[in-house]
């Protein structure tokens, strides 16, 4: 028996060692006409053996003689090649051929792009990084057609809004849906109407970007529901790749100024303060403002706003680690950005940790875990015409005034007149600190099991989690009487969204011609947010900036928890004739919890289809002809629930004189328990094509949509129905516009010097078609400027973004009506002329390499916008700006009289001429925003190999970044791309509204990156 054992032990190790003898190490390199190919897959054809290529694009793999190993990296052709020796090395082509371009679509799940009959633009981690923005949305600035970007400025942390193809909702969200790895993410934005706030998807880190694919309106993102009436923007993180190991650091240091500051005069200083015999002080004869006496010559003087600002500096390091087996990869980064703000003491750090782990846990089954932890910490200062103000407080000083000198010889504060009620903003910026605190996990477990060839079922669950700190604080020593002894105000919210997502697929090519794709689903959306507010007034113990240093009969505590569950179940069904002819159908059903039980459940559909004529018809040119023409049209229809808390009325407490307490209707936000869902239904057509061997493509999408039964939450309706505000359904909006990318390759692929251009063109507009009831306009006060003098407004049969000012009261042909004082009376009207949308906006990119050596360039053109002056308005009131250098003179404002002649009455510019009309009249400050401004030029050199062969790096890359560097306006204001209140403002917001903002900077980075 042992012998028998023996000799079949002994036959199975020399079969094996003979197996063993016949397979050879093959090692090698893959590249392409440019140089090394990394995370190109190699696998032996037949078997489920493989690994990748490195950062070098080398590759080890054992194999047997006469094997065939199978390259594939996307973007080029597949290659087959047999083993005869150890040393293999291969040269793949790319492959322009965009049949087979695939993006990231709802849910994660990737399609051909030739089989989509919507509009989808992709970017890459290289083009998302080329600007160095450390914002994620801005990073999508001019390279994404129908797509605009609008910052709030330059301060620390600042939010940026982010809109397809216009706006949907009136008082709603028109933000896109973020998706971040199959599940959906917050972006929100607080209100920005007293500091800047930044918007949560900066939280992430651009540079663990893998791509980010752009699904356009309704129709590509009908999957995701009720968040997608407004398109989504789906973002994929970086991956392990199978058989790279390897270490990434990236380190830049960026040198920032503002781009401008507004022209003041200088000519007229302090106004004389006369004070009467029983010690008040006149001010009705001279003013404490800017609005004295010319300057006596040699007087020093100050531009105080230019003073202001600094240099700012940001330091942004960044590691990374990715490794992979057969088994397994793995994706670990740490990041730190630390911006020193061009406001002093101002500043914004951010400390990122991500880790995405995939595992094989069998042939079939594949588990995926991902880990994102974020910290940032913000110290602001005060904007727009809050009070304490940095900009509003600079404009309170004439330019003879040192607004230095505010410290007297006790340490305390001091103005420079009596009676002053403003805080000197320097010393506002050393004792009342404004900080937000934010520590966020995005985190999620996914399983995937493959039950055979066709079928596949995957799993995932995400979290969705923060904690946010905001603190205010006015210290004691204010010169604002009601702040005199301190004032605290804070909030701590709590921030949790949970999400089930299910999808099973099943995928049969049906026979030569036929191809079936199924999709269902459910996903489940659970949110709760909790947030404390407290204020407090007067601090019992000076610099001790704590709500417990208040008493308590100066305390006000209110919390406040918001509840939200979507349930929701899905499916598509896309068929495929011949790879060439495709008919998509989705279906979704949602039940929310914030509308009415009768209107809770409800459904919407889409149809889409897709026509590939070059291979349809065998129309296709091999040569410099046309390669690639495929037509496509959808129609979609996506639903809407009501914003959290709209069903009921709100209660408050009520005290009476006897001291009992009881909870009453507070007569102002009354809940509506009849809304109903509101949808938008969309309609897009367009095609794609390729031209002159592919070294040229154009596509082009024409859509519409109306968006009807809105959702209006807190409009303003008579007094005859109870109340200020309600909530109720009505209202339509329409978008319509044209998108168009041109991309053309202006160097063939076999040379050394390759160029690349991209056109990005985008036009788009809003209507308001309906409004309920008598409304003809909606805005929200959240967008009041400076002196209340305009908001951001819907008017009826005009746009969206339009406006709403004071203007002067005119008769029935348009003639102004001027009193007997010579003025003219105004009055709160919209402007059914103005959008402040732009006509279109123009997208230029270059990117140029020539050998070691790359130059790349965006120019943003956008034309026909207009925007709303505030902070020239602000100029003339306080007397600063040069539109008041002609004070003294005398004007007839043009008009007629009651007895219906030409106005004939002079009046003098003075003092009450600009405070009391000219600075209130919003008519002087709308202005043409159209600019063009160069968004970044980069130069880039990599060291070559033959110099990396004697260090112990694999790449080394230097560049050197300009952002910002041109613009070209007739705006009169420092920047015409502005949102002054961000994205804390739904529906019309404030895109287009300059009101005493940080404007946005300039400057230069160098970088470095390093692979190990």
């Amino acid at each position: 028996m042992i012998k028998k054992l023996f000799f079949t032990v002994s036959i199975i190790f020399m079969i094996t060692l003979n197996i063993q003898s016949q397979e050879i190490n093959v090692k090698g390199k893959v590249t392409d006409n440019t140089g090394e190919l990394p995370g190109v897959s190699v696998l032996i054809k037949g078997t489920k053996k493989g690994t990748s290529t490195d950062f070098d694009g080398m590759f080890s793999i054992k194999a047997e003689k006469g094997a065939t190993i199978v390259f594939t990296s996307l973007g080029y052709k597949r290659k087959e090649v047999k083993v005869n020796s150890a040393t293999l090395n291969v040269t793949l082509e790319e492959d322009t051929n965009v049949l087979n371009e695939v993006v990231v679509t709802s849910f994660g799940v990737k399609r051909q792009k030739k089989s989509l009959g919507y509009a989808a633009q992709a970017l890459k981690s290289e083009e998302l990084l080329e600007g160095n923005q450390n914002n994620m949305v801005n990073t999508l600035q001019g390279k994404v057609s129908g797509v605009t970007v609008t910052s709030s400025g330059g301060a620390p942390g600042s939010s940026s809004v982010i809109m397809i193809r216009g706006g949907t909702s009136i008082t709603g969200n028109n933000q896109p849906l973020m998706i971040v790895d199959g599940l959906p993410i917050d972006n929100s934005t607080d209100s920005s109407s007293e500091v800047a706030s930044t918007n949560r998807a900066s939280d992430l880190n651009p540079e663990d970007i893998e791509s980010i694919t752009v699904l356009k309106g309704p129709a590509a993102a009908a999957l995701y529901g009720i968040q997608a009436a407004e398109g989504a923007v789906i973002i994929t993180t970086k991956r392990g790749k199978e058989g790279v190991s390897k270490v990434f650091v990236s380190s830049s240091l960026s040198v920032d100024n503002v781009m401008g500051t507004p022209d003041i005069q200088q000519k007229y200083g302090q106004g004389e303060q006369i004070v009467q015999t029983d010690g008040s002080i006149n001010y009705n004869l001279e003013s404490p403002l800017s609005w004295g006496e010319a300057i006596s010559p040699g007087t020093k003087t100050y531009n105080h706003i230019k003073d202001f600002y600094k240099t700012g500096i940001t330091q942004n390091y960044f590691t990374s680690y990715t490794g992979g087996n057969a088994k397994g990869n793995t994706y670990f980064s740490i990041g730190n950005l630390d911006n020193q703000g061009i406001i002093p003491t101002t500043s914004y750090n951010k400390t990122t940790f991500r880790i995405n782990q995939n595992s094989k846990i069998s042939e079939k089954l594949t588990l995926s875990v991902l880990g994102n932890y974020v910290r940032t910490n913000i110290t602001s200062t005060r904007q727009g015409n809050a009070t304490g103000g940095s900009i509003t407080s600079l404009l309170n000083y004439p330019s003879n005034v040192n607004v230095n000198d505010y410290i007297d010889a006790d340490g305390a504060q001091k103005g420079f007149y009596t009676g002053q009620q403003s805080d000197n903003v320097y010393w506002s910026l050393e004792n009342s600190p404004n900080t937000n605190e934010l520590n966020r996990f995005i985190g999620s477990i996914g399983l995937d099991y493959a039950i055979n060839e066709n079928i596949n079922l995957s799993y995932k669950f995400g979290a969705d989690i923060y904690d946010q700190h905001s603190r205010r604080i006015t210290a004691n020593g204010s010169l604002n009487e009601s702040r005199e002894e301190g004032y605290i105000s804070q909030y701590e919210r709590l921030y949790k969204k949970y999400t089930s997502n299910f999808i099973a697929t099943y995928s049969k090519k049906l026979s030569e011609k036929f191809e079936l794709n199924l999709l269902a689903g459910n996903t489940i959306e659970d949110s709760n947010v909790r947030t404390d507010y407290l204020t407090g007034d007067g601090f019992l113990a000076p610099g001790i900036y704590n709500i417990s240093n208040v008493s308590s009969e100066n305390q006000t505590i209110l919390e406040r928890i918001s509840r939200k569950r979507n349930i929701g179940v899905f499916g598509e069904v896309k068929l495929g004739y011949k790879e060439a002819l495709f008919l998509n159908v989705t279906g979704r059903n949602d039940w929310s919890s914030t509308l009415p039980s009768k209107s809770r459940s409800f459904f919407y559909p889409s149809v889409g289809a897709s026509a590939v004529l070059t291979d349809l018809f065998d129309i296709k040119s091999e040569g410099n002809g046309l390669n690639y023409l495929k037509l496509r049209s959808t129609w979609a229809q996506v639903g809407k629930d009501a914003p959290i808390g709209q069903l009921e009325s709100y209660l408050v407490t009520q005290i009476n004189g006897l001291g009992s307490t009881g909870y009453a209707y507070n007569g102002v936000d009354v809940g509506n328990a009849a809304l109903e869902p509101e949808f938008t239904n969309s309609w897009e057509f367009g095609f794609d094509s390729n031209f002159l061997n592919n070294r040229l493509s154009f596509n082009a999408t024409y859509y519409k949509s109306i968006s009807d039964n809105q959702i209006l939450s807190d409009i303003r309706v008579p007094p005859t129905a109870g109340t200020f505000y309600a909530t109720l359904n009505g209202g339509e909006i329409e978008n319509k516009g044209i998108e168009a990318l041109l991309s053309v390759k202006l160097m063939p692929n076999t040379s050394e010097f390759q160029w690349d251009m991209n056109f990005n063109f985008g036009s788009n507009v809003t209507t308001v078609i309906d409004l309920p009831g008598e409304l003809n306009e909606v805005y929200l006060s959240d967008s009041w400027t400076f002196l209340n003098s305009a908001a951001g407004a819907g008017v009826l049969d005009a746009s969206l973004f339009s406006l709403r000012g004071k203007r002067a009261i005119k008769n029935e042909n348009g003639e102004v009506l001027i009193g007997t004082d010579g003025y003219p009376t105004l009055t709160d009207e919209t402007y059914a002329d103005v959008d402040r949308q732009p006509d279109f906006t123009l997208g230029i990119s270059s990117t140029l390499r020539y050998k070691n050596f790359g130059l790349s360039f965006l120019l943003d053109i956008v034309e026909g916008n207009t925007v709303y002056n505030a902070t020239a308005s602000a100029l003339a009131y306080y007397g600063v700006g040069t539109s008041t250098l002609d004070r003294g003179a005398t004007t007839i404002i043009p008009g007629i009289k009651a007895d219906g002649t030409a106005n004939d009455i002079s009046v003098t510019k003075n003092q009450e001429y600009y405070q009391n009309y000219y600075a209130l009249n919003s008519e002087n400050f709308v202005e043409d925003g159209s600019y063009t401004r160069l968004r970044y030029v980069s130069l880039n050199y990599k060291l070559s190999k033959k110099l990396l062969d004697r260090l112990p790096i694999s790449n080394l890359e230097f560049s050197l970044t300009g952002r910002n560097l041109l613009t070209i306006t007739n705006y009169s204001g420092v920047d015409p791309e502005i949102n002054a209140f961000g994205g804390g403002v739904p529906g019309a917001g404030s895109v287009g509204v300059d009101n005493l903002g940080t404007p946005n900077t300039k400057g230069f980075d160098l970088g470095l990156k390093l692979t190990f």
